[in-house]
Parts: structure tokens; sequence; C-alpha cells
């Protein structure tokens, strides 16, 4: 149920850009909202790699159908950014807002890049990278600082999704551990 919330939350947010671009021209400071729902299932322990990488999966494919990418693009990029994620930041990521903003931007920077590159490699047409690299450059940094400020609600949202429940908190709003829910659920 946890699961169909999340991917639900990324396609309630996929509506509310796309609604919203239609009123705001957003240009080039365009967010990648499922990003930040990628990364913080990387980072969180208590997501197994397996339901995560799903989970990628399908946000990603929803955000191809969404912007019209050649099928498969958004969806690898999403699960490479899980996986790295996963793999960069599983114990080593301190929560609070300025870790999350900051992982999203470092992230929103490496999956725009590899965007960019996997369409100059993959499409007959690359002029994408061609055309103005200074220009190519200011978007894939504007886009990963307006994905990074907007990640730390972002992650607030899909901890609550993934942790609703009884004892699903400690006290000062983080997440317990595993150990930490087990002797909870024991008192």
């Amino acid at each position: 149920m946890r699961n169909t919330l999340v991917v639900g939350f990324g396609l309630l947010l996929l509506s509310a850009q796309a609604a919203l671009a239609t009123l705001i021209p957003m240009h080039t400071f365009a967010p990648s909202l499922i990003l930040p729902i990628v990364i913080c299932l990387g980072v969180t322990p208590d997501v197994y790699i397996v339901r995560g990488a799903v989970i990628s999966f399908l946000l990603g494919y929803l955000l191809d159908a969404f912007c019209g990418n050649p099928m498969g693009l958004q969806t690898f990029v999403m699960v490479a950014a899980f996986m790295l994620a996963r793999g960069a930041a599983f114990r080593l990521f301190p929560h609070g807002p300025l870790f999350s903003a900051l992982l999203t931007f470092a992230m929103g920077l490496v999956a725009g890049f590899s965007v960019l590159a996997l369409r100059a490699v993959f499409e007959k047409q690359s002029e994408i990278l061609m055309d103005a690299p200074g220009r190519t450059a200011r978007i894939l940094f504007q886009s990963a600082a307006t994905t990074g400020l907007l990640s730390p609600p972002i992650f607030a949202a899909v901890r609550r999704i993934l942790f609703s429940g009884a004892a699903s908190t400690r006290g000062d709003g983080r997440t317990p551990r595993k150990d930490e829910r087990a002797s909870m659920a024991s008192s």
C-alpha cells in the first residue's frame, strides 16, 4: 500500500508541475520533482533495494510518459540515481534539510548530465550538447538548484508516507532505526 502511495505522490507531483508550467513559464528553472523521491528511497535504510528499484523504475516510466522522452531514458536514469544514492550515501547520509538539498543538487547535476549524454549518444539529432555548452551547463545548474531547493519538503512527505503508522517516528521527528522500532513495538 505504501509503495502505491509513493508512486501516487510522484504522479501527483508530475501533474502539479505540468499544470503549474502552463501558468508560469519555468524555462531553465524546471525542477525534477521525481528525483528527490528516488534519492529519499535510496538513502532510507528501511527501503529494500528491490522495492526501491521497482518504485524508481515506475516513477521514471511516469516521467518518460509525461515528458515525451524516448521511453526508457528517465526510467534508466532514475533507477541509476537510486542505485547511486543507495551505494554512496546508505550509511553516510546525515538527515536534515540542508544535507538532503545538497545531495539532491549534486544528484540533479549528475542525472541531468546523464540524460543529456544519453540523448547525444542515442539520438540522431545530437545538437543538444554541441549547440551551446555554456547555455547547457547553465540550464543543468539552474534545474539542479531548483530541484535541491524543493527537495526537503518532498523528502519529508516521502518519509511520512513510508513510515506512516503508530510507532513511526521518535520524539525528535526523525525516523527510528530498525532496532528502535523493535523496542517501540515490544513496549
